[in-house]
């Protein structure tokens, strides 16, 4: 019996260096703790590699990653029932929490830096929907895979450290129809990303196992039930494989396949949820007890329906909350901060983004909506876009051609007036990823109209210390900027020991002044500025530049690529 945890469940700021524990009631048998027993699985960069260390007479187990977590991604901890204790007890079921990795100081009123193509020469209508964030070839930087209805396929396009300016690979989906919703996870344990995707059309779920550095089989088609809208991955039973749940609308139910262990899934069952036209579902633990709940949108009943798991692969129904308007996609995450999983819905046709609360315990609260600026609002996102330690959220408006983005007070009020950020004619899905890992959340959305992807970054706060960490540094230090080469933007790190005027200034190869971007007195910290080759009146061609630091008692320069 799990009697205590580490990071907390539902934590939003969770140290990126975080190391994961977890309490046993009794002693266990270390030897029965691996990595197929003690799972850790980060929403952006995929399987998470480490050691263990056992402790406090082997009652308590350490997982330390091999690397940081990326800025504000999703991570789930899935401990099976393979775990004995020392009188050779399995854990009767499996425990299962989440958490979320510390994002940076930030903004909300992001920029919008690039739009990229997504048809290729000659190509016509592929009707874009949605871009998956993930680190696919294993690089620490998130790539997207974004899935098209019209042409039946998914694209992957690499993350050169700034952008995705080319198209990696495409991969069709032959049995499908409609391809819409998509999720990743490690359904093989073969340590790279599986995708699996839900087709609109018909009653197809498209899964692919990747094999690595961004390549995957071809599609195996699973028949769940009609409209497959939505699709939520996790271990249901235990077993240590995580398992997939499909909202069907046309269906109007849910669909369980139950990974076979090894990677593979066989006829799924199927569940009425009380609800009707089920379009959206997320899973996580609404009730604090280490298993799974399902959160389900209900478009033709309109409302959220809460399953809650029972450890063996199946859900019971434990309430419903009226949304008013019928629910397209869903997120959730501890909105209110009060420790519990809540859920957030884009209204669609009621053009409003509802928030229904959870209390811990399988119940929920009544609806709260807030305004869209735009019509049809069709799929929502969460993160920490601001860096304040509260879950915010982004609304994607189909007939109003933009992207809502809300701010979280951080008891989970949002303002009627959010920040728009421009699309060109139809907003469909956004993701939430540090592009650039600069610490702070980035945007990527996608128009399902014109077939575009547009890049958003985040700028800067004003002198904003290093979200990484909020040390006082022991020496005076100019960072190598990052990325580097860089086109168009990359950003400049430094640490300040003393209180004191701080000038850090670019120059070109000739030592012309190019930007003066600090010119002012700094407090002892880690600081971090952004510079654009585009911003302003700066419009710079390729070439070499300098950028110098220049304290009263410490002065140093470096240089930096800019590659067009």
């Amino acid at each position: 019996m799990v009697t205590a945890v580490s990071p907390q469940r539902q934590v939003i700021n969770a140290d990126r260096n975080s190391q994961i524990t977890v309490n046993f009631q009794y002693s266990h048998r270390s030897f029965s703790v691996n990595n197929l027993t003690f799972r850790v699985f980060a929403k952006l960069s995929g399987p998470v590699n480490g050691t263990f260390e056992f402790l406090n007479g082997n009652t308590q187990i350490k997982f330390i990653p091999a690397l940081p977590f990326l800025a504000g991604e999703w991570i789930t901890v899935s401990l099976s029932k393979g775990i004995r204790s020392q009188g050779n007890v399995a854990m009767e079921k499996g425990f299962i929490w989440q958490f979320w990795s510390k994002a940076g100081t930030g903004f909300l009123q992001q920029n919008p830096i690039r739009t990229i193509p997504v048809r290729r020469q000659g190509e016509g209508h592929i009707q874009c929907y949605g871009a998956l964030g993930m680190d696919f070839n294993n690089d620490r930087l998130t790539d997207l895979a974004i899935v098209n209805e019209i042409s039946r396929d998914f694209r992957i396009y690499l993350n050169n450290g700034v952008l995705f300016d080319t198209m990696h690979s495409v991969y069709s989906l032959p049995a499908g129809n409609n391809p819409s919703p998509s999720e990743a996870a490690d359904f093989n344990h073969d340590g790279k990303v599986d995708i699996v995707i839900g087709n609109a059309g018909n009653n197809i779920m498209s899964l692919f196992i990747g094999t690595g550095n961004a390549v995957f089989e071809p599609e195996v088609p699973h028949t769940a039930a009609n409209n497959v809208r939505g699709v939520a991955i996790g271990d249901l039973n235990g077993d240590g494989y995580d398992d997939i749940v499909t909202a069907n609308r046309g269906g109007s139910n849910i669909s369980i396949f139950i990974n076979n262990g090894d990677g593979t899934f066989g006829s799924p069952v199927n569940i009425n949820t009380i609800g009707n036209g089920e379009t959206a579902v997320m899973l996580t633990d609404a009730n604090n007890d280490g298993i799974l709940d399902a959160f389900v949108g209900c478009y033709s009943s309109r409302e959220i329906v809460l399953l809650l798991g029972d450890g063996n692969g199946s859900f019971i129904f434990s309430a419903r909350a009226d949304l008013i308007g019928a629910p397209w996609a869903i997120a959730i995450g501890d909105i209110n901060g009060d420790g519990y999983a809540d859920v957030a819905a884009a209204l669609s046709s009621y053009n409003r983004i509802g928030v229904v609360f959870g209390n811990g315990s399988g119940g929920l609260s009544s609806v709260t909506t807030y305004n869209t600026i735009g019509t049809f609002p069709l799929a929502i996102d969460i993160g920490d876009l601001d860096g304040d330690n509260d879950l915010d959220l982004i609304s994607s408006n189909y007939s109003g051609g933009n992207f809502n983005v809300y701010n979280n007070t951080g008891s989970g009020v949002f303002s009627n007036s959010p920040h728009v950020l421009p699309s060109s004619t139809s907003g469909s899905c956004i993701t939430v990823h540090d592009r650039d890992n600069d610490g702070d959340l980035d945007l990527a959305g996608i128009d399902e109209i014109d077939d575009l992807l547009f890049i958003f970054d985040n700028a800067p706060g004003p002198s904003g210390v290093n979200p990484n960490s909020n040390e006082t540094p022991f020496s005076f230090k100019l960072y190598q900027n990052f990325p580097n080469p860089f086109n168009p933007g990359t950003r400049i790190n430094y640490d300040i020991v003393s209180k004191g005027k701080v000038m850090l200034t670019v120059y070109d190869i000739l030592g012309n002044e190019v930007q003066i971007l600090v010119n002012e007195v700094q407090e002892p910290g880690k600081y971090s500025v952004e510079f654009s080759s585009s911003s302003g009146n700066n419009y710079l061609p390729s070439g070499v530049y300098y950028y110098k630091l220049i304290t009263d008692v410490y002065s140093d320069t470096k240089s930096m690529i800019l590659l067009k």
